[in-house]
């Protein structure tokens, strides 16, 4: 990415080892990208004399700025490994889940953060919703920032508001699951309006039935703000009346060409097994989704900027979404296949899950939004759907 004219690396860290984001450029990145673990710091000095045409770098200077990385945590090193094991430990014995987001993304106050929700459900109150609440058996709303998504966030949650869930199933988006395709937690979520209490004896179930695909532990919960933003408003609707299913879907990107939807992928069927039955059991149990559409830009890896990229990627989203209003979970995954996983749809996972849970149904587009960042010319878009 590019940071006052200047190309870098920006690192950020999901446990929390690192404080906050790092932003190396220049020499640092020089010496970063030649530690590859074969090569000792003499090896790297050579290098780097070699790469400035035999402009003289000393080897102290190469061995300071691997120290400072060393310091900041940057490195594989015994005490990274200290401080990252003595983070994972100390959430795995907690009980709940705290809040990560409260006075960031939003009020930390449970009064303030309270009258915050309401003026976003309300936003457009008079607008009849498409509607009769009780034919509504999912919800797809964004997981971008709130402020920036209200209006589609307010979309989304004005459809269930007469709904009475005694469970709900969230499907987020576990950003940072890297080895696994799913993780599921027994922790009670804690927010500034309460806590949500999760059905442990459901979540131990479904851990069990996937067993081949759900992550040993829950750490990736810990920082995740894609489950944590949709309780707010579940709770601003429906108070503490319901149970929670918490469930992060990872990449699919490695089975995009050996399977054609969800069941496809080896050891998933288990589990997908476990939440029909769960949803069966539980006929009053609402679907969320929890997902953004496209992110497109230099900031994911894009050489064009947003800008150039706008037309397609409303088509590309408008393609998305018709697949799931018809419910056909392979069209839906063929059109992403087709196109490569160019637009980084960080929602396909968990949107392909949806599709795959509940047979015969039929959505409705509530809103569609698409968010530019003017500093790295990015751009990210998100939608409102009601299925039913």
């Amino acid at each position: 990415m590019s940071y006052q004219a200047r190309q870098g690396v920006l690192i950020r860290d999901f446990l929390g080892v690192l404080k906050d984001p790092v932003f190396i450029q220049g020499a640092g990145l020089m010496i970063l990208s030649l530690m590859d673990g074969r090569r000792s710091l003499k090896d790297i000095q050579l290098e780097l004399i070699r790469q400035k045409e035999g402009s003289f770098i000393s080897l102290e200077s190469v061995n300071k700025v691997v120290s400072e990385f060393d310091a900041a945590f940057l490195l594989d090193s015994v005490e990274y490994r200290k401080k990252r094991d003595q983070i994972t430990a100390g959430y795995l014995a907690e009980e709940t889940r705290e809040a990560v987001l409260a006075g960031a993304a939003y009020p930390a106050s449970p009064d303030e953060l309270s009258a915050y929700m309401e003026s976003i459900l309300s936003e457009n109150d008079g607008e009849q919703s498409q509607s009769n609440f009780s034919d509504v058996r999912a919800l797809i709303a964004p997981h971008i920032d709130i402020k920036t998504g209200r209006d589609v966030y307010a979309a989304a949650y004005r459809e269930v508001r007469g709904l009475t869930p005694k469970k709900i199933l969230v499907l987020g988006v576990g950003h940072h699951l890297q080895n696994e395709f799913l993780s599921l937690s027994e922790k009670d979520y804690l927010t500034p309006l309460g806590r949500v209490k999760t059905d442990k004896r459901w979540v131990k179930r479904l851990k069990e039935a996937g067993r081949d695909v759900v992550a040993a532990n829950d750490i990736v919960h810990r920082r995740e703000h894609s489950i944590e933003f949709q309780l707010l408003f579940l709770q601003s609707l429906f108070g503490q009346d319901f149970l929670l299913i918490p469930v992060l879907c990872g990449s699919f990107s490695d089975v995009l060409y050996s399977a054609s939807r969800p069941s496809e992928i080896v050891g998933m069927k288990g589990f997908l097994e476990g939440l029909r039955e769960f949803l069966r059991k539980n006929p009053e149990t609402l679907v969320v989704a929890g997902v953004d559409f496209s992110h497109i830009g230099p900031k994911f890896g894009h050489r064009e900027k947003a800008l150039s990229m706008l037309l397609e990627t409303r088509a590309f989203d408008q393609k998305l979404m018709a697949a799931v209003c018809e419910g056909d979970v392979e069209k839906f995954w063929g059109l992403y296949r087709e196109s490569g996983g160019r637009f980084n749809v960080c929602g396909f996972s968990a949107l392909s899950m949806l599709l795959e849970l509940i047979p015969d149904i039929k959505g409705r587009i509530l809103a569609y939004d698409l968010w530019q960042e003017d500093a790295t010319e990015s751009a990210v878009s998100f939608a409102a759907m009601a299925l039913s």
